[in-house]
């Protein structure tokens, strides 16, 4: 299969998710192939953040299509997990994870119990104050994170690079047993998005898959209504991934605090008009998803 290029974006429409997220990656040609027979270690990441609704996280099914056709690629071990706001060891319970490891070479992580290496958020003042970061996805050569599409109340959306920086960041468990990582990160709408660019800069994840299968429009990250988009997005570039779902969910990249600075960085497209999108011609499947409702302050960013 030939390569895409470097800012393919992969678009696949239809119902099941699994199939959907298998057919979305196996077109990603033989750059990724190449990669992932490479790598060392393979860290699936998923959105788990509260097993109290399930759609407000990765649907196993999302993951099991991943697992499909990365075991048509090698047959050793893969890492699955997060760091859980309400405890990762229940949401693979009540979110039907467990029954990953009926392959035997899958195991799940709780990353809240993971060793870590120093990280940083910005204070309100911009200044950096230490926060841990999990050492397995630090250590793992090839991070995958398969996340639902969703709004988000203070990144404006929760896709690829949220899930995997904010899902890497660890913080004591609290006495009302929640791993809170938002005294840390919610400190301004300015430096929380400036701390998950530069935090990603120093460790980026290497496929972004992000299913739209069913998103999350208002006030995400949990609370938002869910509704049915029907299309999954693959590609080797998370920064355009998200960039990509950001114009498909009805806002405008540029918009999106956290893509200008990477943009900037050299992280990018943000455009969609400078991606390589393979597949449905994305105008078409373009909704206008409500808002959270801080949508306006979040733009003090800037």
């Amino acid at each position: 299969m030939a390569m895409p290029a470097a800012n393919s974006v992969i678009i696949v429409t239809g119902h099941d998710r699994r199939e959907m997220v298998r057919e979305a990656i196996s077109r990603l040609g033989d750059d990724f192939t190449q990669r992932i027979r490479a790598a060392r270690r393979i860290f699936v990441h998923p959105n788990l953040v509260t097993h109290f609704r399930s759609a407000a996280c990765t649907d196993v099914e999302a993951v099991r299509g991943v697992i499909d056709h990365l075991s048509l690629l090698r047959g050793d071990e893969i890492l699955v997990g997060d760091a859980a706001f309400h405890g990762t060891k229940k949401a693979f319970t009540k979110l039907g994870y467990d029954s990953l490891r009926r392959s035997g070479s899958i195991r799940l992580i709780d990353l809240n119990d993971d060793e870590t290496i120093p990280s940083f958020a910005y204070t309100a003042s911009m200044e950096k104050r230490p926060l841990s970061f999990s050492k397995t996805v630090a250590e793992s050569d090839f991070n995958i994170a398969v996340v639902p599409a969703k709004m988000h109340s203070y990144y404006t959306v929760s896709l690829s690079i949220k899930t995997h920086i904010v899902g890497s960041q660890i913080v004591q468990r609290s006495p009302f047993g929640i791993h809170a990582r938002w005294p840390w990160l919610h400190t301004g709408y300015k430096p929380a998005h400036r701390s998950l660019a530069d935090v990603y800069a120093e460790h980026p994840a290497q496929l972004a898959v992000i299913d739209g299968t069913q998103a999350m429009e208002g006030n995400g990250p949990a609370a938002g209504r869910t509704i049915d988009l029907g299309w999954v997005i693959a590609s080797l570039s998370p920064v355009a991934a998200d960039a990509l779902a950001v114009w498909l969910m009805g806002l405008e990249p540029h918009d999106i605090g956290y893509l200008v600075h990477l943009d900037g960085m050299g992280w990018g497209p943000i455009d969609p008009a400078k991606m390589h999108i393979l597949g449905v011609d994305p105008a078409t499947l373009r909704r206008e998803l409500e808002r959270p409702s801080s949508y306006p302050s979040i733009l003090e960013w800037r």
